[in-house]
Order: structure tokens, then C-alpha cells, then sequence
């Protein structure tokens, strides 16, 4: 009984590995924290572990995007 719970998820370990392999491949290493997410989440990562693996946590990344979301409205999508 005490194996099962502490067995290791590794179907979402391999997930997050591939996600961070392809944001590196993608060329996004340098770019913004915001950009580096948003690309986690289209890969179907919740933010929460995006951030995490950003070296974030999910309250400051949903007041990033929030703040990139209202600033690409003001500047009409640039």
C-alpha cells in the first residue's frame, strides 16, 4: 500500500520534459516569461505548472499575462 502512494507520475513527468524540450527547440529560451507560458499552456500545461517550470509561481504569471493581455489591447495587438 505505502508503494501506490508514493509511486512517481510518470506519465506527467515525460509530459513536462517534452513541453520544456520543445520551448528550447522552438527558440524561445530568450524571450519573455509571458511568451515562454503562453507557449507551455498551448501545449496544454496549466499555468500552475508552467510557472513552476519557469521559476515562477501561478499568482505572479496570471498577473503577468493579465498585464500582457491589457497592454496588447491598449496597443491594438502589437
Amino acid at each position: 500500500m505505502a508503494a501506490a502512494e508514493t509511486e512517481t507520475p510518470w506519465d506527467a513527468v515525460i509530459a513536462r520534459s517534452l513541453a520544456y524540450q520543445a520551448m528550447h527547440l522552438a527558440g524561445l529560451a530568450d524571450t519573455s516569461m509571458v511568451k515562454r507560458a503562453q507557449f507551455l499552456m498551448t501545449l496544454g500545461l496549466p499555468r500552475a505548472d508552467a510557472a513552476a517550470m519557469l521559476g515562477s509561481n501561478d499568482e505572479s504569471l496570471r498577473v503577468q499575462l493579465n498585464q500582457a493581455k491589457r497592454k496588447a489591447a491598449t496597443n491594438g495587438g502589437k
